[in-house]
């Protein structure tokens, strides 16, 4: 169940048809009109699938990739946790952060260290204290089925299948 909740928008379409837009949608049609970009330019420029940007403007697709999020998210320059949001996965989001949030740390205590190790403590103090170590967060798995695999026996001149 989503915990995510937005208005969502319609438009009219052939004959007494309404096609539902996602929040997606609206946002990457808003803002490519902003940018006053056409699809296929935004896509060249920023080696973004084509077909899949026609599919999130005409709300036919509403999960993507990290990947995608990230493209999109430079693409419009806006920061892609506004996308996570809109497509309710800033679960992602904090994954992202806590992830480059650690590394970031050690880049600039070693940095620091070369100008100062005092101004480096406080540093790495003031980042232990806004990113602690704790357990990963829950990401919400989505797990594609895959058929079981059968495990054969040799019987005499046969194979026979065992389990399931």
């Amino acid at each position: 169940m989503s915990t995510y909740t937005t208005e969502v928008t319609t438009e009219t379409g052939s004959g007494n048809s309404f096609v539902i837009q996602t929040p997606l949608a609206a946002f990457v049609k808003e803002r490519l009109a902003e940018l006053e970009i056409r699809q296929s330019v935004f896509c060249r420029r920023n080696t973004f699938d084509q077909g899949l940007l026609s599919k999130i403007q005409n709300s036919q697709v509403n999960s993507l990739t990290i990947e995608s999020v990230l493209k999109l998210a430079v693409g419009l320059g806006v920061p892609p946790q506004h996308l996570f949001k809109l497509i309710d996965r800033l679960d992602l989001h904090d994954l992202v952060i806590q992830t480059y949030a650690r590394e970031f740390s050690e880049v600039l205590v070693t940095h620091l260290e070369a100008e100062s190790h005092e101004l480096a403590q406080e540093a790495q103090k003031a980042l232990s204290t806004a990113f602690p170590e704790v357990d990963p967060p829950s990401i919400r798995i989505r797990r594609k089925r895959t058929p079981a695999s059968a495990t054969y026996q040799k019987n005499g001149d046969s194979l026979l299948k065992v389990g399931i």
